[in-house]
């Protein structure tokens, strides 16, 4: 009976799970995903709750049984976006994305911007000799000049113009793989989905505050996001693909 019981919540959970899901039934301790919900994604928080009973449910009556079973805190977690196991490293991405915005504020006529930038870059190339530190230095540097410089619509047209110019996330790519791509570089971490958008800690932090700069470009880049917001939560970054433009170069912290 006991067989069966568990059985049907297996089934059932497989039913609700969704390969492509946004949302994962983990420990809150471990991250970890114990059986029967071990690799399993949902689509949505509230079919995620959903299988989060299920799963509770199948812990417990396995417990009455097998009182040596793993306990486990289980609670619904954004699902993490995987990072691809090659591509572009940091330095190749944070020079892509400073030349294609230099490129962009040079064909907008935005002088004041590009020598922020410019004059950004020799500071930092005199005082920096490490060439991963002098990248990540000037990353800091050019969110902070375009938050200085131009408001939000103009740095989501300076932006927009500098996607179509980098090479490191095709067109073709989804949100998610820009993202995992941003990730793999290590300009950003703890990537996680939310409620139709995504959760991440910034790697740079500028003058103006942590630096987006490169997961905005990533996104835009798509085609699939056209107006990103970004707003800080807690110690990490929340963005929604629309609703913007806001914080698409550094995020005030809160």
């Amino acid at each position: 009976m006991v067989g069966t019981d568990l059985a049907t919540i297996r089934d059932r959970l497989e039913g609700l799970a969704e390969s492509d899901g946004r949302f994962v039934v983990a420990c809150a301790r471990t991250g970890e995903q114990p059986f029967p919900v071990a690799g399993l994604r949902f689509a949505d928080r509230d079919t995620a709750a959903d299988a989060l009973s299920l799963a509770t449910a199948y812990r417990e009556t396995l417990a009455r049984y097998d009182p040596w079973a793993p306990q486990y805190d289980l609670v619904v977690h954004g699902a993490p976006v995987p990072s691809p196991t090659d591509g572009p490293d940091r330095s190749d991405i944070c020079h892509d994305i400073v030349g294609a915005v230099f490129e962009a504020l040079s064909a907008a006529d935005r002088d004041a911007a590009e020598r922020a930038v410019l004059d950004g870059y020799f500071a930092a190339a005199e005082a920096t000799t490490d060439v991963d530190d002098l990248s990540m230095v000037l990353l800091s540097c050019a969110a902070d000049a375009l938050d200085e410089h131009l408001a939000p619509a103009a740095q989501e047209a300076i932006l927009s113009d500098a996607a179509d110019r980098v090479d490191f996330v095709t067109t073709d790519a989804t949100p998610g793989e820009a993202l995992a791509t941003v990730a793999a570089a290590d300009l950003a971490s703890s990537i996680t989905c939310t409620d139709g958008g995504w959760r991440f800690a910034a790697e740079s932090t500028g003058d103006r505050g942590a630096v987006t700069l490169p997961v905005a470009v990533a996104l835009l880049a798509t085609h699939a996001v056209d107006a990103p917001a970004f707003a800080p939560i807690g110690d990490r970054i929340d963005v929604q693909p629309s609703g913007g433009p806001a914080g698409l170069a550094t995020a005030a912290s809160e």
